[in-house]
């Protein structure tokens, strides 16, 4: 056994578990499970290429201890579309495959939910956070809710002497949703907000009004005491770019939520490095649990593959697969609604990439630790607490 896949093996192993009841039903030679990811988003790309990695040490891992089974992985594209994350899932299903991972969009799950009940399929999601997704299903989430996380955006915003925020927001069930979190926890007064048409690739309207309003609310609070949250995903650097046909808009101080820090693109494009700078952009930033050998060797076979490091989002994909793995070989069966029922135990008894995997009574990873990050001279540099 080599020193990768002992180390694996002694991190991950499930102790006995109690109020578990092993199926009879035999598991078949080969397992075979669906991903749907989202290529065109930058952290969909790595997670899809990191639950694969997470397939082939698994199946050393089952080489190593004699079991006579092996985990594969057919990979498909959901394009960031809710429809076509649907499609996918159906496409699944009709194939004899009702055990997914990745779905990554909160909008993905929500209009699948229906489907996903009907047909027992089981779910496991690597970087779905909405917090009215925290229901008694088959969808296991191992990022947590985005509670914890607005708790640190306001903390952000006022840290910063934020007093009136103006929300730019993804209108789907994560943006509207994430943002609804921020108000249940910041002080300040909420405007109503820019909601935007994720699907589009044309934010001018957006940007224009966005910029007048701020511009009559500088006037009337001054620039120090307004800010603007950003709530979307990679749409944000298309958006930035046609921001520099106006003016007002770096008048004020800007911020981020997870899916926006280190971002390399802040570095890299001329009209968002210079956007970072004019509004100190910041954001929070999810950062693991723990760090344990898990995650170094998955870090250190990610950099070597792909000269990249490994978003929250990446863990959560390869941890994702060893909870299956190892809850298929607990309880010797592919049933999903056996399947469904174990997971829980197992992963209370699990350590993984990102630190321990215990999970709410609804299915999402108990525990999330948040710190606030600004660009700085061309880097993100953690801010430190007073």
């Amino acid at each position: 056994m080599n020193r990768l896949l002992a180390t694996l093996v002694a991190v991950t192993i499930v102790s006995t578990m109690s109020g578990v009841s092993v199926a009879s039903a035999e598991i078949p030679e080969e397992v075979k499970i669906g991903g749907i990811f989202d290529k065109n988003w930058a952290e969909g790309d790595e997670s899809s290429r990191i639950a694969e990695i997470a397939v082939d040490d698994f199946n050393e891992y089952l080489s190593a201890i004699g079991a006579d089974w092996t985990l594969s992985i057919s990979l498909e594209d959901a394009q960031s579309k809710n429809a076509i994350a649907l499609e996918k899932i159906q496409a699944f299903n009709s194939a004899g495959i009702d055990i997914l991972v990745g779905v990554a969009f909160s909008s993905h799950i929500q209009l699948a939910a229906g489907y996903i009940d009907t047909n027992d399929i089981l779910v496991l999601s690597h970087a779905s956070q909405a917090t009215n997704l925290a229901i008694d299903d088959s969808v296991f989430r191992l990022v947590s809710p985005d509670v914890l996380q607005a708790q640190k955006v306001a903390e952000m915003l006022e840290d910063a002497g934020i007093e009136v925020l103006v929300p730019v927001i993804r209108a789907d069930t994560w943006g509207i949703g994430m943002v609804n979190d921020v108000k249940t926890y910041y002080d300040g007064t909420v405007t109503d907000g820019f909601p935007y048409d994720p699907d589009i690739s044309e934010f001018s309207a957006t940007v224009s009004l966005l910029d007048d309003t701020i511009r009559k609310l500088v006037e009337e609070h001054g620039a120090d005491k307004i800010g603007v949250l950003y709530v979307g995903t990679d749409e944000f650097l298309l958006m930035v770019q046609q921001m520099e046909a106006y003016e007002n808009v770096f008048d004020v101080r800007w911020f981020g939520t997870n899916t926006q820090s280190l971002k390399t693109y802040f570095f890299e494009d001329d009209a968002a490095i210079k956007f970072a700078d004019a509004t100190q952009f910041t954001a929070t930033s999810s950062i693991p649990l723990a760090i344990n050998d898990i995650k170094r060797s998955i870090d250190a076979k990610y950099m070597d593959m792909y000269n990249a490091t490994i978003s929250t989002y990446g863990y959560a994909s390869y941890d994702s697969i060893w909870l299956l793995g190892n809850t298929i070989l607990q309880t010797q069966s592919v049933d999903t609604n056996v399947l469904t029922n174990a997971i829980p135990h197992v992963a209370a008894h699990m350590q993984g990439s990102s630190g321990d995997l215990t999970l709410t009574e609804y299915g999402d990873l108990v525990g999330s630790k948040f710190v606030i990050k600004q660009i700085q001279d061309g880097a993100w540099v953690e801010l430190t607490e007073e």
